[in-house]
């Protein structure tokens, strides 16, 4: 995978001494003022900022935290922007911790992920007292809560935080609240591909005559939001295929969970594009090596072109139909048992006018039937009419997707959302 690399910056919690000195130190020096600046290595790969909102008044010995995750590189400069973080501050008792995390074409994937791991790491180790940490026979309810939110690619990698780090033991992530988030890179780029061609039709046409059966109206499948909303004024289609162009070195890089979340609950439905063809060799050695390699791999295929040729004909179109065979979306089962995971509460938005509009409904979806189905397999009353409406109705309030008319932004000022989102966080954590 991509980004094995998670069990790695797991280990940032046991630091060597000279950089935990380091870290404390940096922490230590900070002033009382309201907003404060830490920077904190990320091993060998420069260096990430966290700006920390301290509340007027501490909620408790251990205040309750919630991380922001800036938006992104997607909006347009000429945009007039607000620090989101600062509106959050401001109405909450909570300590926000922002994470900085970088993410343009120098800084391409997996950097994000690993930018807001290892701040997630920090806010762990520095800022929950270490008592606060599940011991065995410690009710769940005595853990350290954690929320977090985002939108556009923050609301992507916020996602992705609430699903790795929903822990059932130890501080967790028991709250998201996500705004228009790219749930999903595999953009359905060429939306004519998913229908029927007027070729196909006419070949259909054609062969219900010759059989003599009458052709029956078929009605067109509705456009995605991808093409139907791709013009928006504030986020649109080409603006997304741009970021994804210059954030990911390799199409496959966008496959991963990591990148997109909804990769955790289905299938991509579409195959991997294949990479770009090598460039041509620098000088003539290495042109020599290609010339010799190309020329093995020939000998392998002639010296089984005997064993090739006794497939018969019938084989050899099943092979093909085979290797031609579009790929479908289906479902994947998440978390799996034993993964000590559970999903947490999320309040997810998109516009009903937002070129994103589809993935994120179809996210909320999906999660809701995650936790249905993992709801009646831990009561094991799948057959029970009534555990199963119970399960429907624990999936609706811990998914509350909501999808306003027109496309609203809390970086562009729209932070009115963010009141009643700091409320509900506060409730959450504060149980």
């Amino acid at each position: 995978m991509l980004f094995s690399g998670r069990c790695l910056l797991r280990s940032f919690q046991t630091c060597p001494s000279k950089l935990r000195r380091c870290l404390d130190s940096n922490y230590s020096t900070l002033s009382s003022s309201h907003k404060e600046q830490v920077t904190i290595p990320c091993r060998s790969n420069g260096h990430i900022t966290l700006s920390l909102f301290h509340p007027r008044v501490a909620s408790g010995p251990a205040p309750a935290i919630i991380l922001y995750l800036p938006p992104g590189p997607l909006l347009h400069t000429a945009l007039p922007t607000v620090d989101a973080g600062a509106a959050l501050s401001s109405a909450t008792s909570a300590t926000v911790v922002q994470i900085n995390y970088r993410c343009s074409q120098e800084h391409r994937y997996p950097t994000p992920v690993h930018d807001v791991l290892t701040g997630y790491d920090w806010v762990l180790e520095h800022l929950i007292p270490s008592r606060s940490f599940h011991r065995p026979g410690r009710s769940a309810n005595h853990r350290i809560k954690l929320a977090v939110c985002g939108e556009l690619v923050g609301g992507s990698l916020a996602a992705m935080l609430a699903l790795t780090e929903c822990r059932l033991q130890g501080p967790y992530v028991a709250a998201a609240a996500i705004n228009e988030p790219i749930i999903d890179w595999v953009f359905p780029e060429n939306d004519e591909a998913e229908y029927e061609t007027s070729i196909d039709r006419l070949a259909s046409y054609v062969q219900g005559l010759q059989i003599g059966q009458r052709s029956k109206a078929k009605s067109k499948p509705r456009q995605t939001s991808f093409s139907t909303f791709g013009d928006n004024t504030v986020l649109n289609a080409s603006t997304l295929l741009k970021a994804r162009h210059e954030m990911f070195r390799r199409a496959e890089d966008y496959f991963d969970t990591f990148a997109s979340p909804i990769l955790n609950f289905r299938t991509p439905g579409v195959s991997v594009p294949p990479p770009l063809q090598a460039k041509s060799p620098a000088d003539e050695f290495a042109e020599l090596a290609l010339f010799e390699r190309d020329e093995f791999h020939r000998q392998q295929l002639k010296m089984s072109s005997m064993s090739n040729s006794l497939q018969s004909s019938e084989q050899q179109d099943e092979n093909t139909a085979e290797a031609t065979k579009k790929p479908r979306k289906s479902y994947r089962r998440w978390p799996n048992a034993g993964s000590g995971l559970r999903i947490p509460q999320m309040r997810i938005s998109s516009a009903v006018t937002s070129p994103l509009s589809d993935q994120v409904e179809e996210f909320a979806r999906l999660m809701q039937k995650s936790i249905v189905s993992q709801e009646l397999k831990t009561v094991e009353a799948e057959g029970d009419d009534m555990a199963k409406e119970a399960a429907y109705m624990l999936a609706e309030r811990q998914i509350h997707h909501r999808q306003p008319d027109n496309l609203r932004l809390w970086s562009l000022g729209q932070t009115h959302d963010l009141r009643h989102i700091a409320h509900w966080f506060e409730q959450i954590l504060g149980q």
